[in-house]
């Protein structure tokens, strides 16, 4: 089998104007095939930028569809081409994307919402958190604006940041990192919001609050796996919402710590005085997939760091020990950060 990992590439906090779709051999860790696909970052105003790069990735029958900020691409799976692409004016900082036979399910996370397109573009039903109990009070949602073109500094949706969707039966679950700690998981009926081309507020239910920075999000064996991304750890939720599983995830050539404040920082060098070691962690842990014997997590180097590359942890599946550890080093495309991995 294959890893499948969409990137996005910064130096010095500078983004390249491209993402690469990257094929890595999910035994050894080599790159076996890469696409460069365009991503441009034009907007009109000049206090906001829009960023580059590759985000959500699925796999539906024999095409991998994969997002940038504001457009779906369509990507034959055997030539490996973009063969479509398409985009809608809901389409902005697009995270998570999932696709089945009702759709194509996007995360549009600068007006923090859940929309489902139909294979044409077209949408079928639409779900903005700033409209919900989520957001006290409500703001409502101008849905007249092209979104596309409004950039990141853009700060008047944030409170559930959607940023990743996955389908379970008729139960769609919803991941938002939130605010500081708090990060939560949301679930409604699938058929219903269809239906009814939305949602109402009695028919969202709260699954889990308190993650460290939820992205990814999907079910196997029973769990709801997550990335914490303030973290650098995943996380297993079960059906109640608790989190039974949470694991900081290191790689196998090093031992980092994560520091969070003064008291974290002092925790660290009272480490390096007595020679325990004691390095501050310098990846964070974004992008998650497993099989029936492994655990793949993608971890990206903090903003502006040039000391290390993005990275793939192997881990086994049941113990959750690190097997390898895969990195990303490809010419003139420095600081390559992991949005997404899935196994093909």
């Amino acid at each position: 089998m294959s890893l499948l990992i969409s990137t996005q590439s910064y130096q010095n906090d500078e983004p390249t104007l491209y993402g690469l779709l990257i094929e890595m051999d999910d035994t050894n860790g080599n790159i076996t095939r890469t696409l460069r696909i365009d991503t441009p970052v034009e907007t009109s105003r000049s206090e906001e930028r829009l960023k580059p790069g590759l985000r959500g990735l699925c796999q539906y029958q024999d095409k991998i569809f994969v997002a940038s900020w504001n457009a779906i691409f369509i990507v034959d799976k055997v030539s490996f081409k973009v063969i479509d692409s398409l985009s809608h004016s809901w389409m902005s900082d697009v995270h998570g994307i999932y696709v089945n036979d009702d759709g194509i399910w996007v995360t549009s996370s600068l007006p923090d919402a859940l929309l489902l397109y139909d294979f044409s573009g077209a949408p079928i039903a639409s779900l903005w958190m700033s409209e919900t109990f989520v957001y006290q009070p409500n703001k409502p949602v101008d849905k007249s604006v092209d979104w596309r073109y409004r950039g990141k500094d853009f700060r008047g949706f944030r409170e559930y940041h959607a940023n990743n969707v996955d389908v379970k039966g008729n139960q769609v679950y919803l991941t938002g990192r939130g605010e500081n700690s708090h990060g939560r998981v949301i679930r409604f009926n699938k058929d219903r919001f269809i239906e009814n081309k939305g949602v109402s507020d009695q028919e969202l239910e709260l699954v889990v609050q308190g993650l460290y920075g939820p992205h990814d999000g999907f079910w196997r064996n029973d769990l709801f796996w997550v990335t914490e991304t303030m973290n650098s750890s995943i996380a297993g939720i079960n059906e109640k919402g608790k989190v039974v599983i949470r694991k900081k995830v290191f790689g196998k050539d090093d031992q980092y710590e994560r520091y969070s404040g003064i008291r974290g920082v002092l925790k660290v060098l009272k480490k390096r005085l007595k020679g325990k070691g004691g390095k501050m962690v310098t990846h964070w842990t974004r992008g998650l997939c497993m099989n029936d014997q492994h655990i793949f997590v993608g971890q990206s180097t903090w903003a502006g760091s040039t000391t290390s590359k993005g990275r793939v942890v192997k881990m086994s599946k049941d113990t959750e020990s690190v097997l390898d550890t895969f990195y990303i080093d490809i010419p003139n495309y420095p600081e390559p950060r992991i949005y997404q991995v899935i196994e093909i």
